[in-house]
């Protein structure tokens, strides 16, 4: 359900649903809700990671992202349900830059 990234600059972005709640699942199961994709960004190799932000606050899962040549970073990941958590409803591109990620 996750990605990793480094960026032109050398940083690392990562992105994955970051709860850990039972909202949509059961809370009998192992695992959690897929909601609220966060980027996070590590300047330091992956010891830290003092930037985040929720690119999608509802549910959202599977992402993967990329950098182009001019420097704008791609997420693609599914978001949305029809009735239960593996039913994704739409696949979304975001794009963005390290500003919007900083802010």
């Amino acid at each position: 359900m996750a990605s990793i990234l480094k960026l032109q600059n050398g940083a690392i972005l990562f992105a994955n649903p970051d709860n850990l709640e039972h909202e949509l699942t059961k809370p009998e199961r192992v695992s959690y809700d897929r909601k609220r994709l966060t980027v996070k960004m590590s300047t330091d190799d992956c010891q830290t990671w003092p930037v985040s932000k929720i690119l999608e606050p509802g549910p959202s899962s599977y992402s993967d992202l990329a950098q182009t040549a001019n420097g704008t970073i791609c997420c693609i990941y599914e978001n949305q349900i029809f009735t239960r958590q593996n039913d994704t409803q739409y696949v979304t591109v975001a794009r963005f830059d390290l500003e919007w990620l900083k802010k």
